[in-house]
């Protein structure tokens, strides 16, 4: 299915900013009861649905199938303890590596590697429309301490072995663990989430002022942005320079 658009719930769905800001849902964060009002106005069929563990819910993978005719690829986490068990249990010492992909940048070094299975049989899931189980290691290499560490991801897709491929799948998550960063970023180091300005457009501006400021220190070669930030408020004409106003 290489060419079917993914789309993030949490943003750039259908092109526009779709993430649930602050002020748009109560309490902050986005919420599970924001998944549907977030989509429903969109044009969905044929696209790929990506979203984080919290909105891996039975209701949603049977709205996206079902209603909007599109298909999921849901990360796996505690938060579901059936499913990740289920999905954890499964043989993958037995199931071959079918895409490795090798990034290189600001000293480290990173593999992941990709393992799919088709949930039939013996093998079903518990979990509506479930067709493939995934699971991705990441080891990476930290030349700070030079040591490599391994994360273990799982995921679920309603799309079968045929309808995407390990490449498709791999490209899908990393595309979707790239906006998962920026939004980390923003609930960290600038706190968005404990933020309580609700009215108007006003949360939603800040949003995009911040991911602006992020985005120009990524151009100018930041690669940690708190400590960039700590720098740039004792230097206000720093910040100038990266609006090329010096």
């Amino acid at each position: 299915m290489r060419g079917k658009l993914a789309r993030p719930v949490r943003e750039e769905v259908a092109g526009k900013r779709a993430r649930s800001t602050p002020g748009t849902s109560p309490g902050g964060p986005p919420h599970i009861t924001r998944f549907v009002p977030l989509l429903d106005g969109l044009e969905l069929t044929g696209a790929i649905i990506t979203a984080d563990a919290m909105h891996t819910q039975r209701e949603h993978a049977r709205w996206l199938v079902e209603n909007k005719h599109a298909g999921y690829l849901f990360v796996v986490k505690r938060n579901q303890p059936r499913l990740y068990r289920q999905v954890k249990a499964l043989p993958w010492t037995k199931i071959p590596v079918l895409d490795e992909t090798r990034d290189r940048g600001h000293g480290r070094h990173d593999i992941r590697r990709l393992q799919a299975v088709t949930c039939h049989g013996p093998l079903a899931l518990d979990f509506p429309h479930a067709a493939q189980a995934l699971r991705i290691r990441r080891r990476r290499y930290n030349p700070a301490n030079g040591r490599w560490s391994t994360v273990t991801v799982y995921a679920i897709t309603s799309l079968t072995a045929a309808q995407a491929g390990p490449a498709d799948l791999a490209d899908w998550l990393r595309g979707h663990w790239a906006i998962e960063v920026l939004h980390h970023i923003r609930d960290t180091t600038y706190r968005e989430d404990a933020g309580r300005l609700r009215a108007g457009n006003a949360p939603r501006a800040l949003a995009t002022l911040r991911n602006t400021a992020i985005s120009l220190l990524r151009l100018d070669g930041v690669t940690s942005i708190a400590p960039a930030l700590r720098q740039n408020s004792r230097n206000p004409y720093r910040s100038l320079q990266l609006l090329g106003l010096t």
